[in-house]
């Protein structure tokens, strides 16, 4: 006896002769699906190999404060000039942002949204131009803000009167602002839109930063917005963002308030955003490292019309950094288990598919025999 005889005694798999072998039509439907299951999942799961899984992580962010992050900004005001749009950071710190490197960008719209002209305003961060002052020579009432034989010849004066008896004014109202250079903006750019977009440099220390109407001031260390006498109901921050993001992008990145409009019809109104930004790294499977964040948000709105309302209409985004890092990493499996993966699919789906031909087959056999019986009897 051979050694080739003797091995074949340890067959488990004895074949029957080909004469006893029955070939069905439920069986051959039975082979053709469980193939066709096969390659199914054996594409996924090759797939999901290939891929990889996302494992996260959480540690202590052990990054300083004097990294700098970009901060991504796409935001179009519906019914907001651009030329009454300033763009102010500040942070903890009080660190002067005047000499931020990276600049913003206007773009006029339409009241449909429109684009007006393909011409792209560049501004810098915290600058916001106001054409000079038109005077007039006569007398000009103070409209009771001064004794009454003062004289208020221009616009400016009768502002600084007015603010020396903490009083409103309505510029549209005053005789010397007809030709104010701000009243003059807000009727030769009625009905236009502004998208405001570009990038900014930030500390990772909690801050905000804020694009609103009115020129920015700093009195007495506090910041504060100059609308030059017009009323804040003047101006409608209704706006969409068309993106808003901490850093550099990455897989599966997500960006909670990209597409989202806030328009309620209303002006004056202040749309705060307070967000809490997460350091996170994501791992490449070549081993390339991205140092982003990522951020999540509680929004809210308040009615600057309002008689005890404080602020200022705009949109304000309010900031502050976790102090724990997620860490994001794309693993693959190892090859073995992607192998045994793909047997137990072969394997399992012929099992299952045997069983079914197996069960059909003598459930037909059954029947077959019971028709026979009855025809015959």
């Amino acid at each position: 006896m051979t050694i080739f005889t003797k091995l074949r005694e340890f067959d488990a798999y004895t074949k029957p002769m080909e004469d006893f072998r029955v070939k069905t039509l439920t069986g051959g439907m039975v082979t053709v699906i469980s193939s066709v299951v096969i390659v199914l999942l054996a594409i996924q799961e090759t797939s999901h190999y290939l891929a990889g899984d996302i494992v996260e992580q959480l540690y202590v962010d052990s990054t300083t404060s004097d990294i700098r992050l970009d901060v991504h900004f796409d935001i179009t005001f519906h019914r907001l000039p651009c030329v009454f749009i300033s763009v102010d950071v500040m942070d903890v710190t009080n660190e002067d942002q005047d000499n931020i490197q990276h600049d913003i960008f206007k773009l006029r719209l339409d009241k449909y949204g429109k684009n007006i002209t393909a011409e792209v305003q560049k501004i810098k961060v915290n600058q916001n131009i106001t054409a000079a002052v038109i005077s007039k020579p006569e007398c000009g009432s103070c409209y009771g803000a001064l004794p009454e034989k003062s004289c208020c010849n221009t616009c400016e004066e009768v502002k600084q009167a007015f603010e020396m008896r903490n009083w409103a004014i309505d510029l549209e109202k005053v005789e010397q602002c007809v030709f104010d250079p701000w009243l003059n903006k807000l009727r030769y750019y009625a009905g236009e839109g502004c998208r405001v977009y570009g990038k900014i440099e930030v500390a990772k220390v909690a801050g905000n930063f804020h694009l609103a109407p009115g020129e920015a001031r700093r009195i007495m260390n506090t910041h504060v917005h100059d609308f030059h006498g017009l009323a804040m109901t003047r101006f409608d921050t209704a706006h969409r963002i068309n993106h808003l993001a901490f850093g550099d992008e990455f897989p599966g990145k997500l960006h909670p308030l990209d597409g989202r409009n806030f328009d309620d019809g209303k002006p004056a109104m202040m749309h705060n955003y307070y967000l809490k930004v997460v350091p996170t790294r994501y791992v490449y499977m070549d081993g390339r490292i991205e140092n982003s964040h990522q951020f999540s948000v509680t929004t809210h709105k308040k009615d600057i019309a309002r008689d005890d309302a404080t602020g200022i209409p705009g949109f304000v985004v309010q900031y502050e950094f976790s102090p724990l890092m997620v860490q994001r990493e794309e693993k693959r499996q190892h090859l073995i288990t992607f192998m045994v993966s793909l047997c137990a699919i072969i394997g399992g789906v012929f099992t299952v598919a045997q069983l079914i031909d197996t069960v059909t087959y003598h459930f037909f056999r059954i029947i077959e025999e019971k028709f026979c019986s009855t025809k015959i009897g």
